[in-house]
């Protein structure tokens, strides 16, 4: 069940999507509610710390901190709104730091909410998300910047290909999954030749009827100049789907976070909140 959702709140611009995203996933599944606001430091090299006044510094530090309360405040008032006592924490850090101290502290929840980051403009959400999904060993789940529909788990997608981060993905989503009327595997027909161990789509909608849990399986091929993700955003128009599932490709090594072509594509070009595990 999940009964403990953390969420990083969006501090600076933009609408806090996530924010209340989560609130209404609270609200839906009874479930306690964190949000985490980060007060963020300038990340100066030694050799360029004469080149920045105190002064300076105190007064990006005064800003930051004030962006944060702002986040915490629209937090607070959506919370608010859905007859939630939310709780907040803070964290200071760089960009970097502060993704890991995130990544650590989802550890101890069932599931962490993000908004997606924006490819156009520099900011903390992509790292966030890949510090969450590689350091936590916990799901995240990624909430559209256009996104404004309230929670719901009525009509998911699991994207297949039988390996083990996608098998990972729908054990951690399986409390989601038991909300669902319609759960739907896609196979993507890529040509390329799959793993002698590679879960075929019929095992997984055999293992999922053990759960009480009926799976359409649709196996999809691309046209001559579709990808991958033009094929699953597609079907996710097509198919009216409220939540994508499916495994976190990549890896993690020293701080420096990789997350693979599909997942990252998939992660700009998303329409519907994305569950990923790793």
């Amino acid at each position: 069940m999940i009964k403990d959702i953390l969420v990083s709140l969006r501090v600076g611009e933009g609408v806090d999507t996530a924010a209340d995203y989560a609130v209404s996933a609270a609200s839906q599944l009874g479930a306690h509610l964190t949000g985490v606001a980060v007060t963020y430091e300038i990340d100066v090299p030694p050799v360029y710390t004469e080149a920045f006044s105190t002064d300076f510094l105190q007064s990006q530090r005064a800003e930051s901190q004030r962006m944060a309360q702002v986040a915490i405040d629209h937090f607070g008032e959506a919370a608010r709104s859905m007859g939630l006592s939310g709780e907040v924490r803070r964290v200071d850090g760089t960009p970097g730091g502060a993704a890991e101290q995130i990544g650590v502290m989802s550890r101890l929840y069932d599931l962490a909410i993000v908004n997606q980051s924006d490819a156009d403009r520099m900011g903390a959400e992509e790292v966030i998300t890949e510090a969450v999904l590689f350091d936590s060993g916990r799901p995240v789940l990624i909430v559209p910047r256009q996104y404004n529909k309230p929670f719901s788990a009525k009509r998911i997608m699991v994207a297949w290909d039988g390996g083990r981060a996608a098998a990972r993905a729908v054990a951690e989503a399986r409390p989601l999954l038991a909300h669902a009327n319609l759960v739907e595997a896609v196979v993507v027909e890529t040509g390329r030749t799959k793993k002698a161990n590679a879960l075929p789509g019929a095992d997984l909608a055999r293992h999922l009827a053990r759960h009480e849990k009926t799976v359409e399986l649709r196996s999809l091929v691309p046209g001559s100049d579709e990808s991958v993700v033009d094929v699953l955003l597609k079907e996710i128009a097509a198919r009216d789907i409220d939540m994508v599932i499916m495994g976190g490709y990549g890896h993690s090594r020293l701080r420096e976070f990789v997350l693979g072509g599909v997942t990252r594509d998939v992660l700009d070009r998303m329409t519907v909140p994305m569950f990923l595990a790793h």
